[in-house]
């Protein structure tokens, strides 16, 4: 295998690394947060229910981790043999170029940013909820939660990322103890209707409509890709980041397994869609109460906003970290690829990314937006481009193999790749043709986001093109450092 100097090394820049010590477990932790596991049990996977393949839920959800799983082989073989920091920018970017790494950057910043402000609405709206139902009366409306919201991640995205780790796994840890209160209560007691296996046969897997379930269910998963870009702030990034990769879609395709298989089991078989259609986002809170209480009940409800908080801090965060590897590259202003000298952080890209997304929020606020639907729209963005990513990264994975000499087994480099890429493709198909019902069920709406993606990405790649001729240093440096003083030659 050829090697070559750190492009950034040549072009005279000396880069900067970002700081930490994040061990596995809390590495899992915070790159879940942002799938919001409590408020995926509470309020998606009724809907998975209700809207898509009904008792064949738990079915969809360990095909869906069977996909991820397939991903991960190539990425995490991508990340042994191509050691740079920049996640999906920079595997992409090995594989199949820079005028596709990119406009691959520029689509991870648009879905982490998205997923970011479209959290911020969901959130304020949650709160405001919570207040009618403690206090009956909202006292103020959400887009000042919303603010608070945005204060508190902006000061967490400051500090090193061990600070955000160990909120983030307190946080996560409560939310999957109390999921876990009903899921093992109704295992151990065996429900009102008794245990039922019916939910993996392969006639309920493709009963209702298994493109809807698959659509709502693959937005649960986020998050995990996201184990890459923490590369530097990892004890050892060698066995760290593979092994959190692996055990964060295995543990949270379980516990998603278990949850839905759980609920459809304590409302039985010919009960779990009626339910969950009548009272979608009621039917685990009842469900809870029966096993637990009215007072775990209402922690339960409590517990569904610091969810929210928690998933918008794991998205804020590696969103701060993309802007910082662009512009170490010089893709980006120089300044935002500053390492603060007290805490290893990006610093910097933290306070501007926070201000953006502030730009980006305010004008829904003047509109008045309905909070749930501007998420709805922002939801939708962020899925829809970071399963293109991960597609993208299979893509690479494969072609990077077909040109490099390497000791990988087929099965690293081709079988499993392909069939994460099959299954990829597969996913944004389905999410293209139902993409509507992300942003509410608008047709022209839905169509103008998926454009103004491919826009995007039509922008990126152009723009390299560009900077191939009129900017070569720029062009040399895209796809990011090495992390060891020699990387594999792009």
């Amino acid at each position: 295998m050829t090697t070559t100097q750190d492009p950034t090394e040549s072009a005279g820049v000396t880069p900067q690394q970002l700081v930490g010590r994040l061990t596995t477990t809390k590495l899992i932790l915070t790159v879940l947060a942002m799938s919001a596991p409590l408020g995926a049990v509470a309020g998606i996977v009724p809907l998975v229910i209700s809207e898509g393949n009904g008792i064949g839920a738990p079915m969809t959800y360990a095909v869906m981790g069977f996909i991820l799983l397939m991903f991960a082989v190539g990425f995490t073989t991508m990340a042994r043999n191509f050691p740079r920091t920049g996640a999906f920018y920079a595997y992409i970017t090995g594989g199949l170029g820079k005028p596709i790494g990119l406009p691959a950057a520029f689509l991870a910043q648009l879905g982490y940013l998205a997923l970011l402000v479209g959290t911020y609405a969901f959130f304020g709206d949650s709160a405001k909820v919570l207040m009618v139902s403690l206090f009956g009366e909202a006292f103020v409306p959400w887009w000042i939660w919303a603010i608070a919201l945005w204060a508190a991640v902006s000061a967490l995205g400051h500090f090193n990322v061990e600070l955000s780790g160990r909120i983030l796994s307190v946080l996560m840890v409560l939310e999957v103890v109390i999921v876990l209160i009903f899921n093992v209560s109704l295992t151990t007691t065996g429900g009102p209707h008794g245990l039922q296996f019916e939910s993996f046969t392969p006639s309920a897997f493709t009963s209702g409509s298994v493109g809807v379930a698959i659509l709502f269910a693959s937005a649960t998963f986020l998050g995990f890709e996201g184990t890459a870009i923490y590369r530097t702030e990892v004890r050892d990034p060698a066995r760290t980041v593979p092994r959190a990769t692996y055990l964060a879609i295995i543990l949270i395709g379980l516990f998603y397994v278990f949850s839905s298989w759980a609920l459809v089991t304590f409302y039985g078989v010919d009960g779990a869609v009626d339910a969950a259609r009548s009272d979608s986002t009621g039917i685990f809170a009842a469900g809870l109460r029966f096993y637990a209480g009215d007072v775990v009940a209402e922690i339960m409800t409590c517990m569904v906003v610091t969810s929210l908080f928690a998933a918008t801090l794991s998205a804020h965060n590696p969103l701060a970290r993309y802007t910082f590897a662009l512009a170490r590259d010089g893709v980006l202003p120089p300044a935002l690829g500053r390492v603060h000298p007290t805490h290893g952080s990006p610093a910097i890209a933290s306070a501007t990314v926070s201000t953006v997304a502030l730009v980006l929020t305010l004008p829904f606020v003047f509109l008045d937006v309905n909070a749930v639907t501007f998420y709805s729209w922002m939801f939708g963005i962020g899925t829809y481009a970071i399963l293109t990513l991960m597609a993208l990264t299979c893509l690479a994975v494969l072609v990077y193999f077909r040109r490099v000499r390497h000791q990988e087994r087929p099965w690293n480099t081709l079988i499993a790749p392909g069939l994460g890429l099959a299954g990829l493709i597969t996913m944004l198909a389905i999410s293209s043709y139902y993409f509507p019902l992300l942003v509410g069920g608008n047709f022209a709406i839905g169509l103008g986001l998926q454009l103004f993606i491919l826009g995007l990405a039509v922008f990126g790649f152009v723009l390299a093109l560009v900077w191939r001729r009129t900017r070569p240093d720029v062009y040399s440096r895209i796809g990011g450092e090495a992390a060891t003083p020699e990387g594999v030659d792009v």
